[in-house]
């Protein structure tokens, strides 16, 4: 019991000689105006992410980033009218999804107690990403323009081969407003930082490529069901864990 005390106490004198030199080279790392620079590696709702930080000061650092959602691919099975000269016909077509997304960022994060504790409140925008989900399909047996996809009460056309192509797309510029602990540009050399916000974006719509255009549901349904589940995603959720690295 003795030497086991003994133990207990010294692994506690190295743990706060450590801790101590740890916050004696903190204490020495000023944040001042871009005299630092960080690389941060990230993972979450905005996909696989990498950004560039520096300190503008104690209380407010900048960052800046590429964040690469891979290409994760869903199908579905939708109806398809087939116009002919002989009439039209109902089938079934297979459709592809795909969350693939490119955006940037640039992002201010505050730091209310400036380098006592490093809770903050980010404020920035994202840009580019503007297709949300990417949309494709095909259907046998079409040699002519004038049929289409049902995707919710909207009518995505097929061209003259069978194929369609569109997406479901918002806005390429959205505000953003987080809340988090962590610092892009640590006062150490490495940092874990967590992050919880919202894109601001415009009310999603179906993009037709075909013809280059937004698809309006009002030229042919009444039932607006699937518009009005995308007037409630008027926000993007983001979640982000994120490790931190100070280069210099």
């Amino acid at each position: 019991m003795k030497k086991l005390a003994i133990m207990l106490c010294a692994a506690l004198c190295a743990a706060a000689g450590t801790f101590t030199v740890a916050g004696q080279t903190a204490s020495k790392t000023k944040m001042g105006i871009a005299n630092h620079l960080g690389l941060s590696v990230g993972v979450g709702t905005t996909g696989i992410g990498i950004e560039a930080a520096t300190p503008i000061s104690p209380f407010v650092q900048a960052r800046a980033g590429v964040h690469i959602m891979p290409g994760i691919k869903f199908h579905v099975n939708s109806d398809v009218t087939i116009h002919t000269d002989y009439g039209s016909r109902d089938t079934e077509i297979d459709l592809d999804g795909s969350l693939k997304r490119l955006q940037g960022s640039l992002i201010f994060n505050v730091y209310p107690m400036g380098n006592r504790f490093p809770l903050f409140v980010a404020v920035g925008a994202f840009f580019g990403g503007k297709d949300m989900v990417g949309i494709n399909g095909y259907c046998p047996g079409v040699d002519e323009l004038g049929s289409y996809v049902e995707v919710g009460d909207y009518k995505l056309p097929l061209d003259e081969h069978g194929y369609a192509k569109g997406a479901i797309r918002t806005s390429s510029f959205r505000p953003y407003l987080g809340i988090g602990t962590g610092r892009p540009c640590p006062v150490g050399r490495l940092n874990f930082m967590w992050e919880l916000g919202v894109q601001f974006q415009k009310k999603p719509y179906l993009w037709d490529d075909l013809h280059a255009e937004q698809v309006n549901v009002a030229d042919f349904s009444n039932d607006d069901t699937f518009q009005k589940i995308m007037n409630k995603l008027t926000v993007y959720p983001v979640l982000k864990f994120t490790l931190s690295g100070r280069i210099f």
